[in-house]
């Protein structure tokens, strides 16, 4: 079995290099060494007695027999992966990581608990958090660095599929000196001209709460722009504006009485989440328990 098992790592790794072009990133992946991915492609192209990699400053191509090899390897390992799970008697039997990329707001307020009670109930998975934009998860994910990822506002592409999550009520957001934050209710005509503190154009939060005060004929003052929840949170209980943020992020502040959550009066609207995946890539059991862990109340109830 050792000896099978060495030769799929092996075929993994010739994957991995040729998906990232790079031999560090695919020694990343497989928790070895840049030198141990070399000879092990070294080893295949000895064996074929063939060039599979042409290498040079700045330079890299499969040859043609590279190709060849190339869709060979994810052909078995996919009937491997099939294989496998198969035979599995139940899921978390092989002590496993599954890798995880989220943006932050997700990942750091969301997902604690879930990652808790699944390792609870799966002790030999590892669930390996990150923490990323959603442009990179997207490029990480569709690049196989990730096994899956966890965005706000996904979009759709052709290399993606997409989960859809649960959605967070969005709500104004004040300090508690500012003079709306007695309010019960806000409407957004409130809110024009306010000083406002938004995320940057790169996020997509920033898109769908701009789209948002466009529909509602609203203009605000946007004072600062962050690429980070919590930078920005910080700016609003100083008092420098306010702003329109998902009601989980808050959490804390609004109990410790730092900043003041006031819902919208005008129809509630939400931030929609989704888990991304590669289209082409054949999840495993376990990575498919784990998503379902995270996007489905029933299965977390279960536990």
């Amino acid at each position: 079995m050792k000896g099978s098992r060495l030769y799929i790592d092996m075929l993994k790794v010739f994957r991995d290099v040729a998906e990232t072009k790079s031999f560090s990133e695919a020694a990343n992946r497989n928790y070895i060494t840049q030198s141990a991915v070399s000879q092990q492609i070294a080893f295949i192209e000895r064996l074929f007695d063939k060039k599979m990699i042409i290498r040079g400053k700045g330079k890299f191509a499969l040859t043609s027999e590279g190709r060849v090899f190339l869709n060979g390897c994810s052909e078995i390992l996919e009937i491997y992966q099939k294989t496998f799970d198969n035979i599995q008697l139940d899921i978390g039997e092989i002590t496993q990581t599954i890798n995880i990329q989220t943006v932050y707001s997700l990942g750091f307020y969301h997902l604690p608990p879930l990652v808790k009670s699944f390792m609870n109930r799966y002790k030999n998975i590892n669930l390996h958090i990150e923490y990323n934009r959603s442009d990179r998860i997207y490029s990480d994910v569709i690049k196989g660095v990730c096994d899956f990822g966890i965005v706000a506002y996904p979009w759709e592409q052709p290399m993606v599929n997409i989960t859809y999550g649960m959605k967070e009520e969005l709500v104004f957001v004040c300090s508690t000196d500012d003079n709306l934050s007695k309010l019960k209710k806000m409407s957004f005509n409130k809110m024009n001209n306010k000083n406002f503190i938004a995320f940057i154009k790169e996020i997509p939060t920033r898109d769908a709460i701009d789209k948002i005060l466009l529909k509602e004929n609203i203009t605000v003052n946007i004072k600062q722009e962050f690429d980070n929840i919590e930078t920005l949170k910080r700016s609003i209980e100083l008092g420098t504006g306010v702003s329109i943020l998902p009601i989980n992020t808050i959490i804390q502040e609004v109990k410790n009485n730092s900043l003041i959550s006031i819902p919208l009066s005008d129809g509630k609207y939400f931030r929609t989440t989704g888990i991304i995946t590669r289209k082409d890539r054949t999840l495993s059991r376990a990575i498919e328990e784990a998503i379902r862990w995270i996007t489905n109340e029933k299965v977390r109830t279960k536990s």
